[in-house]
């Protein structure tokens, strides 16, 4: 599985413009390899957004980049709606416990991702997480879980995100036909 970690730092002007944009993402529910996104506003940086992307693998995302991005990208009007972007892809390794992060997408209204270099474990009140490898440094792991709000804050004690990220319900995109 191949994890796309996504950052944009927005101006307070270009917030709401950005919002809707990131709604306009729908048609990756239909493309082969797909299988979800979501995103909101980082808790620490309020003028970050932050958007997790997951497809099956290089190959289907590669493709995507070629043939679908783009256009998508133009029509939703997302150019113009930040000032600066970080991408960074990569390999999953392993669930967090037994948990897919996949199956907690429903569920889950807040995402914590910490990039480190070393891995995290699950701990109860985690809806779902992932761990992956970074595909240009392999040292460098992304660790992402989902976590409802009220949960969230006792393990931010715990274990300290770089990222805790409120998500937006209106980004969500699902795979047609669901997670698996």
């Amino acid at each position: 599985m191949l994890i796309k970690w996504i950052t944009c730092k927005v101006s307070e002007s270009q917030k709401q413009s950005f919002s809707l944009a990131q709604e306009k993402w729908r048609p990756l529910e239909g493309i082969e390899g797909f299988l979800g996104q979501i995103g909101g506003w980082n808790q620490d940086q309020q003028l970050e957004a932050c958007i997790l992307a997951f497809w099956e693998d290089i190959q289907h995302y590669q493709s995507f980049m070629e043939k679908d991005h783009d256009p998508i990208f133009h029509q939703s009007g997302q150019n113009q709606t930040y000032e600066a972007i970080s991408v960074k892809l990569f390999s999953k390794i392993a669930d967090m416990g037994e948990r897919n992060i996949l199956d907690a997408f429903e569920n889950g209204e807040i995402l914590r991702v910490v990039c480190a270099k070393n891995r995290r474990s699950a701990t109860e009140s985690m809806l779902g997480g992932v761990v992956a490898q970074s595909q240009k440094n392999s040292v460098e792991y992304l660790t992402a879980s989902l976590w409802k709000k009220d949960s969230s804050q006792v393990n931010e004690k715990e274990q300290p995100a770089d990222y805790s990220v409120i998500l937006e319900q209106a980004w969500r995109v699902v795979k047609k036909g669901g997670t698996k």
